[in-house]
């Protein structure tokens, strides 16, 4: 199971989860009664873990054939596809997907005021095996945590909720991250964020998402300061450095850091996100960072730096 994780770079949760739903693959057993994946499992679970990613729900395509798999994948890849700016972009017309997206909200939601981690988990697991890495990030992960936010703000939620939930996802994210594959020869990218701004969750989603294209990361956690940011992106050679902004917003500290940063690393790409983007919009002009909205933004970016050596 870990191999074959490690391989289509799906947790071991959604290969088991799609083989009893879905029977996408019928694994072998050994001697000693363990599962063992063929070459053509590996090959069918990659596959799906693509189509899944870019939008596709496993529960209509997991019938599909090998080669209806690679058309699709093969179609991707030839399609300059718009941002999503709304959940139904996924499957024309369908509103069923924006429910399911807003019914992992309300679970995890609920979750997080019964102070119910293990329930918190494993709605994210569902999400994920169900909807697919990038809708799980975008239409889950982002939404839930910016409304605990909003919550917590109010008075309506407690700070040992948010911190709850806060540390249920960072595992969750960390542990997608983890199975991720490593490919030699692909480049490489740090991420981070500047020191004081401790809020790490839009830098996890952005790690994962690289990850998933196919970058070798080298994430950070969260307040660094510019000298071990450049000298993390200098060690390794990266081709991009990405920052989550968030909190605070317009803060001196964190504006002389991106200057610095600029200092220590001319030419290179600094990929700029979070909610706190837009109030330091003059040093992140000045600096010639990328200022990304959203995380097909990010995977944009990131394929213009790799195919084209910059943006």
């Amino acid at each position: 199971m870990k191999i074959a994780s490690r391989m289509t770079g799906l947790t071991p949760h959604a290969i088991r989860a799609w083989e009893r739903r879905y029977g996408v693959v019928a694994p072998g057993r050994d001697s000693n009664n363990r599962r063992f994946y063929r070459e053509s499992d590996i090959e069918r679970l990659a596959l799906l873990h693509k189509a899944t990613d870019a939008g596709h729900q496993i529960s209509r395509i997991a019938g599909y054939s090998k080669e209806e798999l690679q058309d699709i994948v093969d179609r991707m890849n030839v399609i300059d596809m718009p941002p999503r700016k709304a959940p139904e972009l996924r499957t024309a017309g369908d509103l069923t997907i924006v429910r399911d997206y807003n019914v992992y909200v309300d679970e995890i939601l609920s979750a997080v005021e019964r102070m119910d981690r293990k329930s918190l988990e494993e709605t994210l697991m569902s999400a994920e095996t169900e909807a697919g890495r990038n809708a799980l990030l975008e239409r889950v992960v982002i939404p839930v945590m910016e409304r605990i936010g909003e919550l917590w703000r109010k008075g309506e939620l407690r700070i040992s909720h948010e911190h709850l939930a806060t540390q249920g996802v960072r595992t969750f994210l960390g542990s997608l991250l983890a199975s991720q594959k490593t490919f030699p020869g692909a480049p490489h990218v740090v991420v981070t964020t500047p020191s004081d701004q401790v809020h790490e969750i839009g830098a996890l989603t952005a790690a994962v998402t690289a990850a998933s294209e196919g970058w070798n990361v080298t994430y950070l956690g969260p307040s660094l300061p510019s000298e071990e940011i450049a000298g993390a992106v200098t060690y390794n050679g990266s081709r991009a450095l990405i920052l989550s902004l968030i909190y605070p917003e317009s803060d001196p500290l964190a504006a002389r850091e991106l200057r610095k940063l600029r200092r220590y690393l001319p030419g290179i790409p600094v990929i700029v996100g979070g909610r706190a983007r837009q109030s330091y919009s003059q040093v992140l002009t000045e600096i010639e960072a990328v200022i990304v909205n959203n995380l097909y933004e990010v995977r944009t970016v990131l394929e213009l730096i790799r195919t084209k050596g910059g943006v």
